[in-house]
């Protein structure tokens, strides 16, 4: 053989060596678990219409769905009953979250917007947008002794998007394997996500609270010269929206629905309050 075929034989094959270990490593790119795992939550959310960046995501976690953030906004993406929310809650809610682990404080009140969602028996519960259910729940749960939430939490709704009584039972197997998948993915979904425990301020929010005086004025601003609309009860649940320092203490304002008057919003002075 002549030594000018030799040099070209030798760089051919070279090049054909370099070029496979290229295929290769793009092969392995391509398959690693990240990306795999990044591929395979994407066309779950396409499936949904949901597009853009995915800027955190638990998929692959557990089988029956993950939780994802996607331009700006956080989803849940049921696979077990194939079907989608947003999580409506503030992002903060998450910052929350993980300082409720801290604390072993076993509650979460979540409002999920469910897509196209079917009317059912827990139709009555949350507010409907359309063909979207938005249904707040209210999940009590314990911790394991790796500070994980158990998923055999206690589940409860109410009428409106912030119900001033949380005291329906969810019926439909299918929103209590939503709720169940948000206390299995939730924090690591927090995590995931850049949000921390730090303490942040909570206020305007959206908190249960009971009342714990008897025939409390409900007023119209923060403190006794304002107008009163009403009174409470010992006992009565209420939604807190603000706290705020006025006029010599602390004062709420509350949300509480009445099945006679509707919707009541107003002020209620701190001291008959109990945060919940």
């Amino acid at each position: 053989m002549k030594k000018g075929t030799f040099s070209l034989l030798k760089f051919l094959s070279v090049t054909i060596t370099l070029a496979c270990m290229v295929t290769a490593l793009s092969v392995f790119s391509i398959n690693s678990p990240a990306s795999a795992a990044s591929s395979a939550g994407r066309e779950h959310l396409e499936k949904f219409g949901i597009q853009g960046n995915i800027a955190a995501s638990t998929y692959g976690h557990n089988p029956n769905g993950f939780m994802a953030r996607v331009g700006g906004k956080n989803y849940i993406v049921d696979l077990k009953n194939d079907r989608v929310a947003s999580i409506e809650n503030p992002d903060s809610f998450f910052d929350e979250l993980l300082q409720k682990r801290e604390k072993q404080d076993g509650l979460a009140i979540v409002q999920f917007l469910l897509r196209n969602d079917r009317y059912d028996k827990d139709n009555l519960y949350g507010e409907w947008r359309g063909s979207h259910h938005l249904i707040p729940m209210y999940i009590l749960f314990d911790y394991d002794a790796n500070g994980n939430a158990l998923p055999e939490g206690r589940i409860f709704s109410g009428e409106g998007a912030s119900p001033g009584h949380y005291h329906g039972d969810i019926h439909e197997q299918k929103n209590i394997d939503l709720a169940k998948l948000f206390l299995d993915q939730g924090f690591l979904f927090a995590e995931q996500a850049g949000f921390s425990a730090a303490a942040v301020s909570k206020w305007p929010g959206n908190y249960p609270g009971t009342i714990t005086g008897n025939e409390v004025n409900v007023r119209t601003g923060p403190g006794t010269n304002y107008r009163s609309l009403g009174v409470f009860f010992k006992g009565d649940n209420v939604t807190l929206l603000n706290r705020t320092e006025a006029n010599g203490g602390i004062w709420y304002e509350v949300k509480y629905y009445n099945t006679q008057f509707g919707w009541i919003q107003g002020w209620v002075y701190g001291d008959f309050i109990e945060e919940n």
